[in-house]
Parts: structure tokens; C-alpha cells; sequence
């Protein structure tokens, strides 16, 4: 088992980049349609947080912690 501070250094640098793929899409949404107000803006992250393990799992560059 890995020590907590592997796997943080392991696991934040996808953290960041889901929260960097979170506002991409927030920010292309809102240049398509405006602004389309908290909750589905909420929705939106919520499906990017959710999709994002998948898409990483898939993408094979997933980390260990995920891979399970």
C-alpha cells in the first residue's frame, strides 16, 4: 500500500487537471449559450468529475489509486 503522501503527489496532478477541464467547459458553454445559472453549471461539474476517471481509465494514464 502506498504512503498518503505518495499518493497525493501522485493524484493531485489529475485533480488539477479535472478542475482545469471543469472550467474549460464551463467557459465553453457560457460563450455558446450564456450564462445558464448555478445548478446546471453545478450539473456540468458534477458530470465532468464523474466522466473524467473513466475517460483517464480509458486513456490508460490513469493513476494507481484509480486503477482498482
Amino acid at each position: 500500500m502506498a504512503s498518503f503522501s505518495s499518493r497525493i503527489v501522485e493524484l493531485l496532478p489529475h485533480y488539477l487537471a479535472m478542475i482545469a477541464v471543469m472550467f474549460a467547459v464551463l467557459l465553453a458553454i457560457q460563450e455558446f449559450y450564456g450564462d445558464i445559472g448555478f445548478w446546471p453549471s453545478f450539473g456540468v461539474a458534477i458530470a465532468v468529475a464523474v466522466a473524467y476517471p473513466f475517460v483517464v481509465r480509458s486513456l490508460g494514464v490513469a493513476p494507481e489509486a484509480w486503477k482498482r
